[in-house]
């Protein structure tokens, strides 16, 4: 039991964490961004947060991450308000969030340098932005061709051109995000 609830903790610290982060570098935190940079986290950095992905509406989404949110807010280490300006919500750091960041402080110290990178990446981008990126990695696998790739995400999110699908591709290589593409020698 003490595994699970140390888990448990981790993952709290983790979305205290990712709020923090986002609050001190001036950059907007709403539900939609949460799921795709934990996700980001755990794909392409090796985060051990243990939440499993599934392809949704917005890209790749999780059930426990919007729960263990509701519950971070809960205990005041978020607060969650609707911004009728931006059409979405905003999270910011409760009154708690330091106290529930220090209890997994150990979990946390080892994330430093993903969550800059990810956030650095990232912590600009537009909800529909983050979703056509975390697509690509959500389905990007070594040894694809980058133009069956392409047609994945083509497929799945047709309101993006397969232009832009493209170069968010090829920004995502750039960055080390997905690898292992190949060329169809075809083109």
């Amino acid at each position: 039991m003490s595994g699970q609830h140390d888990a448990q903790l981790d993952r709290h610290a983790l979305i205290a964490q990712i709020v923090r982060r986002f609050e001190q570098a001036h950059l907007r935190l709403g539900k939609t961004a949460l799921q795709k940079i934990i996700f980001l986290l755990q794909r392409s950095f090796g985060v051990d947060a243990g939440y499993n992905y599934t392809l949704y509406t917005y890209g790749p989404f999780c059930a426990d991450v919007a729960r263990d949110l509701d519950v971070v807010a809960a205990f005041g280490g978020a607060q969650i308000s609707y911004d009728l300006g931006c059409g979405g919500y905003q999270i910011h750091p409760g009154p708690a969030n330091d106290e529930i960041r220090e209890r997994a402080s150990a979990f946390l110290k080892g994330l430093s340098d993903a969550l800059e990178r990810v956030t650095r990446d990232f912590g600009g981008l537009s909800a529909k932005d983050l979703e056509l990126r975390s697509t690509i990695v959500y389905l990007a696998k070594p040894g694809m061709f980058r133009k069956e790739l392409i047609e994945q995400v083509h497929d799945v999110k047709p309101h993006f051109a397969p232009a832009a699908i493209a170069a968010a591709v090829g920004e995502l290589e750039s960055k080390g995000y997905i690898d292992g593409l190949l060329e169809d020698a075809r083109n």
